[in-house]
């Protein structure tokens, strides 16, 4: 069964409040935007969370004790959500001069890379890097701030 509605993004805040580096709105239109270009028609979660949340999913899932900026799980048997992206604010604050990035362009980014691993697109190898790094380029060229 495909889902004839367009693609919805739904945003939680676990353990971190709802700051003012987000604009939900702008956020919410862009990452929509992308994922209908690549021709997702299904729903996204984003969970804005803590580097100690992200630190635990990263042992948990990736066998690395340590925080990470964004993890992103598929959710592969259910045909509404295509996933869930979990983003470490305190961690994404703190990296975001490291990228010459405000902290709003340094959410954007680290919410934009995790909803092209849920597209199914990776960096590991040398080969799926050379298709997904150009992509996020390109769409982070769209700069919503």
């Amino acid at each position: 069964m495909t889902k004839v509605n367009k693609s919805s993004l739904e945003f939680f805040f676990d353990g971190v409040s709802r700051t003012e580096v987000i604009d939900i709105e702008e956020l919410k239109s862009f990452l929509i935007e992308v994922l209908e270009e690549e021709g997702c028609e299904l729903d996204v979660n984003c969970i804005f969370t803590t580097d100690i949340a992200l630190q635990k999913l990263n042992k948990d899932f990736r066998n690395i004790d340590k925080t990470t900026d964004v993890l992103s799980f598929p959710w592969k048997d259910d045909e509404e959500l295509l996933g869930e992206i979990y983003v470490s604010i305190p961690q994404v604050l703190r990296q975001a001069p490291d990228f010459a990035a405000t902290p709003k362009q340094e959410i954007q980014r680290v919410c934009l890379h995790g909803a092209l691993h849920l597209l199914g697109y990776d960096h590991i190898e040398e080969n799926d890097r050379k298709i997904m790094e150009p992509k996020e380029e390109s769409y982070l060229k769209r700069k919503i701030y």
